[in-house]
């Protein structure tokens, strides 16, 4: 319960309070005295955005059904919350029970990002652990990281103790439960890190020599022990599909940047696209069973109550069998009013029937990526697409109604050039001509985005120079001169961000106390443009007396490199030959594909008569070519996809191809048959941690439970379907609702008793259903009905309560009393003596007991408040009649009552549709 929470006097004061709360549904709470080991998922970001995370996702299910293990949450605490711990001396807490990072065995993070190192230490000193490994004894809990960014972990490897290379689906739980073993042997540490090296796929710094290069790297030579791999290597989970993607992760209490139900399609990508780490690092390429997509999809949207669902892997077009897959996804998902994006497409592979399936919901936009404006450009970087691929892909985008398209580019890229640059812009005006064939020009929308290129490790061009800030800035100017003069909107990241992002990136062990000086002068969340102290760094850099260049500019080949120490399971020649390749403007065809092709078979037909070779470049990782062929025909075998006749549309082929085309055309978007809606009243109380989520969450989580609950929920048929629901009105964030209404339609009547036991099945902690009501067709909505609003509030001043009681008296006497309220940042008079129907002083008896302003003394008053256009708020009021501020919080107010009124007297909303 949130009175419980040590939080809980302050988290209102902080933005989005719900992100640190936890209480989420589908959350596990483990007892720790029943297992054998403690971890702490640790997302070094926001909530927001490590909700979003398949990873994690992945890690804490894994964790979660593993009887002998325990795992909970935590992520980096906005600013404000920092402010707030820091100073009342309090620790970060873990979601699901909110204990210290220091009441667990383990304590993991995710690296996902360079720039989120600083976030590391903000949550390490919330927790009073010492930053460095060295300092930790086994009284500390195991510090421990994996994820893209522990491929080259040298910037951060005097942090943490335990680093895991690659898949972590089998090698964690191994990893937790030998630590578990280790401990209970009363080993010390640098013997249970030797012992932890032993199981494979884990590097240990503290376990290795360093010493300075000759080129100038701090580079790793040689274990200390005996029995300690010379070169720990990535672990590869080699069928993906013995792990299915979890239907049942928490669902987010505030609104993540990715707020739907994420499914990941395959690992690794086949397009060897020489600037992309993620295709080196996650090679080979493993694709999850389509059937297995498709019921984990399923489920997950019952489970979770999503209407969004993706696909999403690192090239989603080159997914064996993606045009039938999402055919079938879309068969199961459309009758749930559910609706589908695609992630990562490329532009090329796009087949029409693709094209049909995501147009038929709404299509609000496209991202495509073609990295680079120019052929010579894009060969160099070796993305196998052609510019009459581009094209054709935008015919076909705007012919099916999409108005909305994003580009993504890079600048900065090895040996680019200024028309390089140029034809970025010259892309977006010719798909920008394209779209003008077939929609009015005020409505169609070319946005070019541009990030700058930053090399990195085990890449083609992990030798590759950065370019300096002012010249990414000049490059940046002249672009967003040629996309304004043609009216495209354009997108650029902050060059200072990148610029950092190479010097840890490429960074050997010293930049560890770069980065922890620019976090004592206030460095946190570096990759925000909002958040980012350059000057902070700066000075960083230049106390650690540190040659940085190093890190930016170009590296001879055969240079020992920071992180050469690490096996990918990538060949050096491999790397190399790219490289080479890149050099002289050479593309080099996908790997794992038939010779020539750019795309693979959608069809079992195709597929068995094409008898060519897959291309494959002995990069280092094993693929076993006769499997991929096999597998990828027995995928289209399960879906179906015998002919190409077997790809139309799952939808029924009208005149209108889209929803797009339908809206256009002056008809509904969508052809729901719903019938007439079946209206109820429902009442609610919003309690505890659910208060803490404001209106706009609570308009997102209703029709998640509803769904949850299987019951049908009736939807307005514009382009955009919603549930038809209202709401009482909206309370503010952190205020308590013991009584609050909604009006809900439904496809179908339910029983009374069917309600209730549905939904409180599914209801996340704090939502209570109190109360059912059929609304009769015609009757008022909830906001009309409702006419006065009671509340409770816990003055805290120090004014008698008797004296109080005559200020009350005298109020009550007036016959008008104007006070100015200010409301989004305009000044206004109310006459508070019309908004107030009754006020009077409350003994603590008369308080409901599970309110938590009842637990806290003062003094309690209660306020009958005339439910008009202009009011004033009841502390506002309180105040007025006090003639001083009474230190207002929401959580010293609650909402008791909603009402409306029969011949002027107050009669139970429940009772009025009876």
């Amino acid at each position: 319960m949130l009175q419980n929470h040590p939080y809980s006097d302050f988290i209102h004061k902080v933005a989005k309070p719900a992100r640190y709360l936890g209480g989420e549904y589908n959350s596990v709470v483990k007892d720790f005295n029943s297992v054998d080991v403690t971890m702490c998922l640790a997302f070094p970001d926001l909530y927001d955005i490590g909700m979003s995370h398949l990873g994690t996702k992945i890690l804490y299910n894994i964790l979660c059904k593993n009887e002998k293990i325990l795992v909970e949450r935590a992520f980096t605490p906005w600013l404000d919350l920092e402010k707030e711990l820091r100073e009342r001396d309090l620790p970060l807490l873990s979601l699901e029970t909110h204990k210290r990072f220091i009441d667990f065995d383990v304590v993991g993070f995710s690296l996902q990002y360079e720039l989120t190192f600083t976030n590391i230490l903000t949550m390490l000193d919330l927790s009073g652990i010492p930053f460095r490994s060295k300092d930790r004894n086994l009284d500390f809990p195991l510090l421990i990281a994996g994820g893209p960014s522990a491929t080259h972990p040298e910037a951060i490897a005097d942090f943490i103790d335990v680093f895991l290379l690659g898949d972590a689906e089998e090698k964690l739980p191994e990893l937790l439960l030998k630590y578990a073993e280790l401990k209970e042997a009363n080993l010390n540490k640098t013997e249970i890190l030797v012992e932890l090296s032993k199981i494979g796929g884990l590097y240990i710094p503290a376990l290795y020599e360093t010493e300075i290069s000759d080129f100038g790297f701090e580079i790793v030579t040689n274990p200390k022990f005996e029995g300690v791999p010379e070169k720990p290597q990535r672990v590869i989970l080699e069928d993906i599909n013995r792990f299915p993607f979890p239907d049942d992760s928490p669902v987010a209490a505030a609104e993540a940047i990715f707020d739907r139900m994420s499914v990941e399609i395959a690992r690794g990508c086949t397009e060897g696209c020489r600037f992309c780490q993620a295709g080196m690092i996650y090679r080979p390429v493993r694709e999850r069973d389509p059937n297995q997509i498709v019921d984990t999809l399923v489920s997950a949207i019952k489970k979770g109550g999503y209407d969004e669902a993706s696909l999403t892997t690192l090239s989603t077009a080159d997914y064996s069998c993606i045009s039938p897959l999402i055919k079938k996804v879309n068969e199961k998902l459309r009758p749930e009013k559910v609706s589908l994006s695609v992630a990562s497409l490329r532009a090329y592979g796009l087949t029409e029937d693709v094209l049909d399936e995501i147009s038929s919901v709404k299509n609000s936009g496209l991202t495509f990526a073609p990295e680079a404006g120019t052929q010579r450009m894009r060969d160099v970087i070796n993305k196998n697409i052609s510019e009459a691929d581009i094209l054709k892909t935008a015919e076909n985008v705007f012919s099916r109604g999409w108005q909305r398209v994003k580009l993504y580019f890079m600048i900065g890229l090895p040996t680019e050039e200024k028309e390089d640059i140029a034809g970025i812009a010259k892309m977006g005006i010719q798909m920008r001509d394209i779209a003008y064939k077939y929609h009015k020009k005020g409505r169609v929308n070319i946005n070019v985005s541009t990030s700058s290129h930053v090399p990195k490790p085990h890449t083609p061009f992990q030798w590759c120079a950065m370019d300096s800030i002012e010249t990414i800035v000049e490059k940046q100017r002249f672009l967003k001169d040629l996309c304004r003069y043609n009216k495209l909107d354009f997108k650029y990241h902050n060059p200072k961000t990148s610029y950092l992002e190479c010097i840890v990136g490429r960074g050997d062990r010293r930049i560890s106390e770069v980065i922890e000086k620019a976090w004592e002068k206030g460095a946190r969340f570096d990759g925000w443009d909002s958040e980012l102290k350059f000057d902070a760094w700066l000075e960083a850099l230049e106390e650690v007396g540190l040659d940085y260049d190093i890190f930016l500019g170009t590296i001879p080949v055969d240079t020992q490199l920071p992180w050469d120490h690490l096996d990918m399971q990538l060949e050096e020649k491999f790397l190399k030959t790219e490289y080479k390749r890149s050099m002289k403007d050479k593309l080099s065809p996908p790997c794992g594909k038939p010779v020539g092709a750019q795309v693979h078979h959608t069809n079992l037909e195709d597929a068995e008569n094409d008898n060519k070779i897959l291309v494959c470049y002995h990069c280092g990782v094993t693929c076993d070519m006769d499997f991929m062929r096999q597998e990828r025909k027995d995928f289209l075998t399960e879906m179906g996809s015998f002919t190409k006749e077997d790809l139309k549309p799952s939808f029924e082929k009208t005149a209108f191809k889209s929803a797009q085309e339908r809206y256009n055309s002056g008809l509904a978007p969508h052809d729901f048959k719903q019938g007439e809606p079946v209206k109820y009243r429902l009442g609610f109380a919003k309690k505890g941690v659910f208060a803490m989520q404001g209106h706009l969450d609570l308009i997102r989580t209703i029709p998640r439970i509803f769904k949850r609950a299987e019951i049908e929920l009736f939807y307005s048929e514009g382009f955009s379907p919603k549930p038809q629901m209202s709401f009482s009105s909206a309370l503010s964030l952190g205020v308590e609702g013991l009584q609050e209404f909604m009006d809900i339609s439904l496809l179908h009547e339910i029983p009374v008793d069917e309600f209730f036991r549905k939904l409180s099945a599914v209801a996340p902690e704090g939502f209570e259903l109190l109360s059912v009501t059929r609304v009769p067709k015609g009757e008022k909505g909830i906001s009309k009905v409702i006419k006065v609003l009671d509340y409770i509030l816990r003055v805290d001043n120090s004014i008698e309560k008797d004296l109080f009681q005559e200020k009350i008296n005298n109020f009550l006497d007036l016959e008008t009393l104007d006070i100015e309220i200010e409301r989004k940042g305009k000044v206004k008079k109310v006459d508070a003596r019309k908004v107030v129907r009754e006020i009077e002083i409350l003994n603590e008896n008369e308080i409901p007991s599970d309110l938590i302003l009842g637990q806290k003394g003062g003094f309690f008053v209660k306020i009958s408040i005339n439910n008009i256009e202009s009011r004033a708020k009841p502390y506002e009021i309180i105040e007025a009649i006090l003639g001083e501020e009474i230190n207002y919080e929401p959580t010293k107010m609650a909402r008791i009552g909603n009402w409306t009124l029969v011949d002027g007297n107050l009669q139970p909303i429940s009772e009025v549709v009876n």
